[in-house]
């Protein structure tokens, strides 16, 4: 082999390798950008069931107050038990 077709050899192969660097550089961008796409949609589903959560428990306290205090009570004193115990 000539120094020129050493050279020209050289410089496909640099090429070759920077271009598969491109390559994995644009393949990473794009798995970031459809992780934080899921990511987004899961936030958006969570808010919207942890909003539809809140409306169905303040409804059950409107219906049912008395139970809801006695069940409040009862995880108060379970909880204090609880705490008491560990420290």
């Amino acid at each position: 082999m000539t120094n020129t077709a050493e050279a020209q050899q050289k410089t496909k192969g640099s090429t070759g390798s920077g271009n598969l660097t491109g390559r994995v550089k644009e393949q990473a961008a794009q798995t970031v950008q459809q992780a934080q796409e899921q990511i987004d949609a899961g936030l958006q589903y969570s808010s919207g069931e942890m909003q539809r959560l809140a409306q169905e428990g303040r409804e059950f306290v409107q219906k049912n107050p008395s139970l809801a205090i006695a069940g409040a009570l009862g995880a108060g004193v379970l909880l204090g038990l609880a705490m008491r115990s560990r420290f």
